[in-house]
């Protein structure tokens, strides 16, 4: 008999191809090193795979055979994944929670809207966000009652928007959906959109950025979109001049 894990690397390849993967570290015997390591990260984001040692599901045992029935959870689970990935004007649970989250901010467009409604900037207390090397991001306006342990895919804790060369709004580019880490009491990460949130490297949040006013060539639930501009001069920056 075949090797089934040879079937369903083929399957898996001829499928996802064009589909971004993920670097989120989610398992612990799948080092940053590992050739597969982004791969094996993106299948867990889209809850393809859960690991091999349940409940804990810390291990992905790289290195084991798939028998039958495993790859016939990956290929029902891969299948669902599909079904909820198509484009947001066809039939598909991620088509209409990108409908919902457009139709719920596109007010928001005018940033004094947003204003009015909660949504504050953040840039005096953490700056404009850059990553020299993949792109920009922006001013958040942040709504802090939203801050705790749900999510909805129309309701951001936090707008970004992309700033023009002085410094003032240019236009909503993003939401980030927020849940502190202190809220969160589940030993899985947030979700939403079928993908983790993932922990920001220096606060104490989960987050998840959805670029629904900007297209962006790295991925639409990417952190640096490289077609939003820098932080211009004079504009402080996180993790630079702030906090």
């Amino acid at each position: 008999m075949k090797n089934t894990r040879s079937i369903v690397g083929l399957a898996l390849l001829v499928l996802v191809v064009a589909i971004p993967a993920a670097a989120a570290h989610r398992f612990n015997d799948v080092p940053d090193d590992n050739i597969f390591h982004d791969d094996i990260s993106w299948l867990a984001d889209a809850g393809i795979t859960r690991g091999c040692n349940p409940p804990d599901n810390t291990e992905f045992c790289p290195s084991d055979n798939v028998t039958r029935q495993q790859m016939a959870a990956f290929l029902h689970r891969f299948g669902d994944y599909v079904s909820d990935s198509v484009a947001a004007n066809e039939p598909g649970k991620l088509g209409r929670q990108l409908a919902q989250a457009n139709l719920a901010t596109a007010a928001y467009k005018d940033v004094e809207v947003a204003e009015a409604d909660g949504w504050m900037s953040t840039l005096t207390t953490l700056g404009c966000f850059e990553n020299p090397e993949l792109g920009g991001m922006g001013v958040h306006y942040l709504n802090e009652g939203l801050l705790d342990d749900s999510v909805s895919a129309g309701s951001p804790e936090a707008l970004v928007y992309e700033l023009d060369n002085n410094g003032e709004i240019a236009a909503l580019v993003a939401h980030e959906y927020i849940v502190p880490v202190d809220a969160w009491t589940s030993s899985e990460p947030p979700m939403l959109f079928g993908r983790h949130f993932h922990q920001h490297p220096v606060l104490p949040l989960w987050v998840l950025h959805a670029w629904v006013w900007e297209d962006n060539p790295s991925g639409m639930f990417e952190d640096w979109n490289p077609k939003v501009r820098q932080c211009p001069d004079g504009v402080p920056v996180f993790g630079v001049d702030l906090p």
